[in-house]
């Protein structure tokens, strides 16, 4: 009778297969430079409405949606309050990585991260 090992090295050839990819992604993610010096390009019905400093710290509100703002603290930028029903927007939390994107889909409005300013408007902070 053979004895039976508890992980066989398909098993474990399998687990390492999944756990450093995760492993990876987890440490780009963490040790990837804030948004500091980039722009957050924020979006009104499809449109480019203005871009914020991620060098600013402040609150701000689209054009045409007072009811809708972002923040930018510490070189992230994310939504902190809106009247739509679900809040999935404000639930994204903060982004910092350039590409990285988050959406009011009631409202319409969309934040996005850039690393640099482009043709976008700048916005007044409260």
């Amino acid at each position: 009778m053979t004895e039976r090992r508890f992980f066989a090295a398909r098993d474990i050839a399998i687990l390492l297969a999944v756990a450093v990819p995760l492993f990876a992604y987890y440490a780009y993610m963490s040790l990837a430079p804030s948004g500091a010096g980039g722009y957050a390009e924020v979006s009104v019905d499809g449109g480019v409405d203005a871009a914020i400093d991620l060098g600013r710290d402040g609150v701000y509100s689209p054009s045409g949606r007072p009811s809708v703002r972002i923040a930018v603290r510490d070189g992230a930028v994310g939504f902190v309050s809106s009247d739509c029903p679900d809040k999935i927007c404000i639930r994204s939390g903060f982004l910092r990585i350039p590409g990285q994107s988050a959406v009011c889909l009631p409202n319409r409005v969309a934040v996005r991260v850039t690393s640099g300013l482009g043709e976008a408007l700048d916005t007044t902070a409260y």
